[in-house]
């Protein structure tokens, strides 16, 4: 894969109906800070600066493939993407000659965000999910008609015209959660898991560390704020695929040493062609790395000779967006466009999966694919170095 993903920069136009990314007088917000942040979200018509090359960013926090990582030019990029795709039992001539697996897997990721969102938002703000997907989101939880078949035609009546247009409607208005001293036995605790069983699993859909986030800024806030989030994706585009081998942020997070595993490869070679007085051919750096590599899959390697590695894959999702954050309080626009207006703007959305494979070969065991971060509002979240 050698074709880079459609980034659009500050100066591109759409014809669609919502405003290009020449809005000069729209609150851009290039960098998010997520622990000042009300509402962690970034609502922006330019990509993120790491995605356009040229920028300082681009080369400080690794281009396409991400934070800690160094910008990796198209040949590698398309040789880590390769290798992802072939863990995930997709047969090398499809990743060759077709792209269907491909548009598939990103229509799956674009679906993956939207229901997350919503997820995250029901659970947050403690709102049924019922009021927050479109119709035709609910029948993909919902598998089809059922008994509440009635209820949703009857919403789709009531519906506005604007609300049609996303698969994600939020406008509430939130208030901050009691002062612990503010506490009743008729109150329900801050830290209650809010129950909405027709909602997705977050847990399963969210990584931790995102969940908390979102969380946390809610704990924090202090006045009532008015937020209004709708977002429809019009396409999705896997922008880097790549894995990282015979680890799992599950193991690190249990044995903290095995963060250093890659590092401890490079470093390897480092002190092989110190001991030379040259460098490695590249024959002999491949030679070397192979060695140390079946070293440490041997090393996490079960009773069954198997070994989990992780696939981490970054989607660019475009999408339709009114997005604004009222103080109720102050009267005043603290995050987003100050007129509500559709916007067109693009998600970075970084994905990870677990998958097992015996350590002399044959297909993998796929595992779920889980958000880890959005918009880098996390640096990536990364784990593995």
């Amino acid at each position: 894969r050698s074709s880079p993903p459609i980034i659009k920069s500050s100066n591109d136009s759409s014809p669609d109906t919502a405003r290009p990314n020449d809005n000069s007088e729209f609150i851009s917000e290039h960098h998010v800070d997520p622990v000042r942040a009300v509402f962690p979200w970034r609502h922006s018509p330019a990509p993120l600066p790491r995605l356009l090359k040229g920028t300082a960013e681009y080369h400080s926090q690794g281009g396409y493939v991400g934070p800690n990582m160094p910008p990796l030019n198209k040949w590698i990029r398309g040789a880590l993407y390769w290798n992802a795709a072939s863990m995930l039992n997709i047969p090398s001539y499809k990743i060759l000659l077709f792209r269907r697996w491909e548009e598939e897997l990103a229509a799956d990721f674009s679906w993956a965000f939207q229901m997350a969102v919503a997820g995250l938002l029901s659970n947050t703000y403690r709102v049924p999910i019922e009021s927050i997907l479109s119709p035709s989101m609910l029948g993909d939880i919902d598998g089809g008609e059922d008994a509440d078949a009635k209820e949703t035609d009857e919403r789709k009546d009531t519906e506005t015209d604007t609300s049609k247009q996303f698969a994600v409607n939020f406008e509430h208005t939130v208030a901050p959660p009691p002062h612990p001293t503010d506490i009743t036995e008729d109150a329900p605790q801050p830290d209650d898991d809010y129950d909405d069983e027709s909602a997705p699993d977050l847990e399963y859909m969210l990584q931790k560390q995102l969940r908390t986030l979102y969380k946390t800024a809610h704990e924090h806030t202090r006045h009532n704020l008015q937020i209004h989030l709708q977002t429809q994706p019009l396409s999705a585009e896997i922008v880097s695929m790549f894995l990282i081998p015979f680890i799992t942020r599950e193991r690190v997070e249990a044995t903290p040493a095995l963060r250093h595993s890659l590092r401890n490869v490079w470093v390897h070679l480092e002190e092989k062609e110190e001991k030379l007085g040259r460098r490695l051919g590249l024959g002999e750096a491949i030679g070397e790395i192979a060695s140390e590599l079946e070293t440490l899959a041997k090393k996490q390697a079960d009773s069954q000779g198997c070994v989990e590695s992780t696939i981490i894959a970054q989607v660019a999702i475009r999408c339709h967006e009114i997005f604004k954050v009222t103080d109720v309080e102050l009267d005043q626009v603290v995050q987003g466009d100050p007129l509500a207006r559709i916007n067109d703007v693009t998600h970075l959305v970084r994905f990870e999966m677990v998958i097992s494979a015996s350590i002399s070969g044959g297909p993998s065991t796929i595992g779920s694919w889980q958000i880890t971060d959005i918009d880098d509002l996390l640096d990536g979240n990364v784990w593995y170095m």
